[in-house]
């Protein structure tokens, strides 16, 4: 239970003190009419008696606690102080138990009687509502605190938080944001529990910059926790602020906070964003290396995605080329085919073309493609019948007649040429 300790130390210590006794037995009946008018006064026999039954809750010893206390209870009913008292000492053995539903009616019953002085009036308000807290009655909680704070000076920390957790429960956020927030001021330290609290709250007001401010302690502080990390960049890009959310994530790496796939993957994505391709494709590279990025045709699309945006267009083609082999049809090998085009690599342009051919499951538009680059190959090379065989080909498809006929003239005149030669 949350609050069982905190509820089992005040009620013991409202309990039993700031409990005058008569010093001797001929005052006790002058005091018997200050008993009988609303006096705070106790007498000795029952501060003995509830002093005992302290000593067998301490012991344990609950259910003869609760037959010596009920049997006071009914012996003190006339005089509304030592009754108040009593009721709450019926309450603690039940919190003792963590019976809090026992322990909240008798409560409720003392709190009822008014008869206890300022102090110890306030604080017994203060344990029930922790009490309903932890019951799980959050409007009572809250009822009983609004109140309370209207008298409570120098307020505890405990008593907002308790309060802001009440009202977070009943999904009521931007009432119990100003209690975790006077919380958090009030501390005495750095509470995770507390700022996860004021964190869950902020997301759901959509207080993005101040959840920003609140990770950043989190991760100052907890910074093997992994889900600050993330949760830190993610709220960086959602207030449009890329770098940070790149540092964020690339500090994390550096703390070896970044194990899982899918975050390693955001890390090479946040930095392909952020134009240091390069960086995303090292850490692509090594991590698919190392097993902690899957190694699918996805991902090494991505890796060579990477590679050629900066402008490392060798690795790219052999990251695109591990990505064609998995691929269910050839079109990967085409996008390969062309960065070789590009490299003026005519032999590998041509043997990539041909793969994905030979993988089919393209539509005529990309098997048209495929053609095109193995007759441009074929032609650079000056090998003009294999040229004119592919463009021949090409000219078979809508999509690539027209430029396949074009090379295909160009290639014949350019073999003309060359048998005159």
């Amino acid at each position: 239970m949350r609050f069982s300790h905190q509820i089992i130390g005040i009620a013991l210590a409202v309990a039993l003190s700031g409990m005058p006794l008569a010093q001797a037995a001929e005052q006790r009946n002058q005091e018997k009419d200050k008993e009988s008018s609303g006096s705070t006064f106790m007498s000795q026999t029952t501060y003995n008696r509830i002093s005992r039954a302290h000593e067998l809750i301490e012991e344990e010893n609950y259910a003869e606690a609760l037959e010596q206390l009920l049997d006071l209870a009914d012996d003190v009913k006339a005089r509304p102080y030592e009754h108040a008292v009593v009721l709450q000492s019926l309450g603690y053995v039940y919190i003792a138990q963590e019976k809090f539903e026992q322990a909240a009616k008798y409560y409720e019953q003392a709190i009822g009687l008014n008869a206890l002085p300022a102090e110890p009036h306030k604080q017994a308000v203060y344990t029930l509502a922790q009490i309903y807290a932890t019951l799980g009655e959050y409007q009572k909680t809250i009822d009983l605190m609004v109140n309370w704070f209207k008298v409570a000076e120098n307020p505890p920390a405990d008593a907002y938080i308790m309060v802001a957790n009440a009202y977070a429960a009943l999904d009521k956020f931007r009432e119990a944001y100003p209690y975790v927030t006077q919380a958090i001021q009030k501390a005495d330290r750095v509470r995770e529990d507390w700022y996860k609290l004021a964190l869950g709250i902020q997301f759901e007001l959509r207080k993005y910059p101040e959840a920003a401010q609140t990770l950043e302690v989190l991760v100052a502080n907890w910074p093997d926790n992994k889900t600050y990390w993330k949760q830190l960049s993610g709220i960086y890009l959602e207030l449009s602020n890329e770098p940070r959310a790149l540092a964020t994530m690339a500090l994390a790496y550096q703390r070896d906070a970044l194990t899982e796939s899918e975050d390693l993957l955001n890390l090479a994505r946040l930095y392909m964003l952020n134009n240091v391709p390069a960086e995303a494709g090292k850490i692509l590279e090594k991590e698919l290396a190392s097993g902690r990025i899957e190694a699918t045709q996805k991902n090494y699309e991505l890796l060579a995605q990477a590679w050629v945006q900066a402008r490392e267009f060798e690795k790219g083609t052999v990251a695109l080329g591990k990505a064609a082999e998995m691929a269910d049809d050839g079109e990967l090998f085409i996008r390969q085919a062309q960065i070789f085009v590009s490299l003026a690599d005519w032999s590998r342009a041509a043997n990539a073309a041909r793969k994905a051919l030979e993988k089919g499951g393209m539509d005529q538009k990309k098997t048209g493609q495929a053609w095109l680059l193995v007759g441009t190959a074929a032609a650079e090379q000056k090998d003009f019948d294999t040229a004119i065989e592919a463009f021949t080909k090409a000219s078979g498809y809508e999509d690539t007649r027209r430029t396949a006929k074009q090379w295909l003239n160009f290639v014949q005149t350019e073999q003309q040429v060359s048998s005159l030669n």
